[in-house]
C-alpha cells in the first residue's frame, strides 16, 4: 500500500527558515511541496521519509533565499493488484459504489464487480447483496474490504490552448489517480457480513 520512492528536487529555503536546521527546513520544504500531491506514475505522496543526500546551497543574483539540491526518500501511497485493503462506502449509484478510505477518496468498484446477485435499490440508495434468502446491504459510511484490480494514472496538466481557442478548458475534471476494485470474492465486502 505504501512505498518508498526516491526523488530529487531543488528547493529554495525562505529567510524565515533560517532558524531551523538545513535538514528540518528541507523537510518543512518538501512536504509543503509534495504532501497530498499526485506525481504521475507514482502515487500520492504522503509524507518525506529522509533525506538522502544535500548538496551545497547557493544563492542566485539579487534573492534573499537559498537553493539547494537534494536527493530525499518520500512515502508514497500506490498500491499494487490485487492488494486487499479496507475503507469505507462513501457512495452508491446505479454504477456502483466509491469507496473512501480518510486520506484518498477515489476508489471505485463498478457494479460488474459486486458480488453474484447484487443489485442497486434506488429507492434506498444502496446495493443489496442477496445470498442464501438474506438481503445483505451495503450502508454509507460501512467499513468495507476490497481487492485493488487496476491503479489508472492520468495526465491532468493544462490542456494547451488552441489557436483562437478562448474556451478551451475541460469541463470536468477526472482524478490524476484512481483505483478500480472488486468485491465479487470470498472475504471481500462489508466486514461485518464476515464477522
Amino acid at each position: 500500500m505504501f512505498v518508498l520512492t526516491v526523488l530529487r528536487d531543488t528547493l529554495k529555503i525562505v529567510p524565515e527558515d533560517f532558524r531551523k536546521t538545513r535538514e528540518q527546513a528541507l523537510k518543512d520544504a518538501i512536504n509543503e511541496k509534495y504532501a497530498n500531491r499526485v506525481l504521475h506514475d507514482v502515487g500520492l505522496c504522503i509524507l518525506v521519509h529522509d533525506l538522502v543526500e544535500i548538496d551545497e546551497g547557493f544563492v542566485q543574483h539579487s534573492e534573499g533565499w537559498i537553493w539547494i539540491k537534494v536527493k530525499f526518500r518520500m512515502i508514497v501511497f500506490r498500491p499494487f493488484r490485487d492488494e486487499v485493503l479496507v475503507g469505507r462506502v462513501r457512495s452508491a449509484g446505479a454504477q456502483g459504489i466509491d469507496i473512501s478510505m480518510g486520506f484518498f477518496d477515489d476508489i471505485t468498484i463498478p457494479a460488474s464487480e459486486m458480488p453474484l446477485g447484487s443489485e442497486y435499490n434506488g429507492s434506498e440508495g444502496v446495493w443489496v447483496w442477496r445470498y442464501e434468502g438474506n438481503e445483505l446491504y451495503m450502508d454509507l459510511e460501512e467499513p468495507i474490504r476490497f481487492r485493488v484490480l487496476e491503479t489508472k494514472f492520468l495526465d491532468v496538466s493544462p490542456p494547451r490552448p488552441k489557436i483562437g481557442d478562448v474556451d478551451s478548458v475541460p469541463a470536468s475534471h477526472a482524478p490524476p489517480f484512481s483505483l478500480t476494485c472488486t468485491i465479487a470474492q470470498d472475504g471481500l465486502g462489508l466486514i461485518s457480513w464476515w464477522e
